[in-house]
């Protein structure tokens, strides 16, 4: 089959087309036939090897298109369904996305909403799997209760910050970088005067602009989708008894330090830290944790159908070769890409 393979980790400039073996269903997997894939950033950082595996191999970890086969034991799918897919990293595979076929357990594939097409489907499983992870499994967010995201307006944002606003968080709070992201995040729902332009502000201007957005109170969660000096600013900013969820890892993150001193941020607010690897009960829980994501995957998916949840903005740069993969990755790479980056298949 056709595919992207990386030959060696560092530089996008690794990636070559080829052909590689063509995949057959297991018991329990669909094999899928794609007609769109999106890149993330975590395709990036496993291409400099931050992700470990082996090369030569392939990346990717959404997929969309058409059920070729079924593997034993599966009654939940059928040749010539339309779907869609969140592709794990099982042992030192790269997720396998970029390519014509990929076989995946069937627990994280979803029926495509009619409503979508495949290059929309792409962009979701991945970010829409995370954002419900942070708002909804493990922050628990409820009605009323104020909310303050740090990055809403990229992959993930754009999905939690549609969430939140679905579970009528209130106030709902949310950075942008640039004018550009917070008429994005208009277009998503959030009301104008709760915006926070950050550009040129330092951390303590930000803090006072986000306290009287929330009529002179702190947030009762706090969401961190960018990491470093935003974590940070989550933990300030986080009510008493409230919660902080981050889906950013980062060496030298001073989290011991916010903890363990008795005069931290989240010490002494009796706050709660929450993180967020949404691959971590694959590659360490195994089989027994796979319906967590089935059931997340088709709750999602109704949310499309219904229109409580639509698309984020796509950038659709060309079909999916080693060249625009490539571009793909640098684009990710400079940090500024909004919403998902999608490749048809042909």
């Amino acid at each position: 089959m056709r595919a992207v393979i990386l030959k060696a980790f560092g530089g996008s400039e690794n990636f070559e087309d080829g052909e590689w073996p063509e995949p057959s269903p297991a018991s329990g997997e669909v094999k899928i036939r794609a007609k769109a894939v999106s890149v993330n950033p975590t395709d990036y950082k496993a291409r400099l090897g931050g992700n470990e595996g082996a090369v030569p191999i392939i990346l990717g970890r959404d997929t969309a298109g058409i059920v070729e086969e079924v593997g034993e034991n599966v009654d939940r799918f059928f040749p010539g369904d339309e779907v869609m897919a969140y592709l794990p990293r099982f042992g030192d595979s790269g997720g396998n996305g970029y390519a014509e076929f990929v076989c995946v357990p069937h627990e994280f594939v979803a029926k495509k909403p009619s409503n979508l097409t495949f290059e929309e489907a792409a962009s979701i499983p991945l970010v829409s799997l995370t954002a419900y992870e942070a708002v909804s499994i493990k922050s628990k967010v409820e009605k009323n209760e104020s909310v303050f995201v740090a990055g809403g307006s990229g992959g993930v944002g754009s999905m939690a910050v549609q969430m939140l606003r679905f579970f009528q968080a209130d106030p709902l709070i949310v950075t942008a970088g640039s004018d550009e992201s917070a008429v994005y995040l208009e277009e998503l729902g959030i009301e104008p005067d709760k915006i926070v332009l950050y550009s040129g502000l330092s951390l303590d201007d930000v803090y006072e602009k986000v306290v009287s957005m929330n009529n002179g109170k702190l947030p009762r969660v706090t969401c961190d989708f960018v990491g470093k000096d935003m974590k940070k600013l989550c933990m300030r900013l986080v009510d008493f008894l409230g919660r902080v969820v981050s889906i950013a890892p980062e060496e030298g993150a001073p989290i011991d330090n916010f903890f363990s001193s008795k005069t931290g941020p989240m010490y002494t607010k009796s706050a709660s830290f929450h993180s967020v690897f949404l691959r971590s009960p694959v590659r360490g829980g195994g089989p027994d944790y796979y319906g967590v994501y089935m059931k997340s995957l088709e709750t999602i998916r109704n949310w499309l159908a219904d229109e409580v949840l639509r698309p984020g903005k796509l950038d659709i740069i060309g079909p999916m070769n080693s060249k625009n993969i490539s571009h793909a990755h640098t684009l990710l790479e400079d940090g500024h890409v909004k919403g998902k980056i999608v490749l048809p298949v042909e």
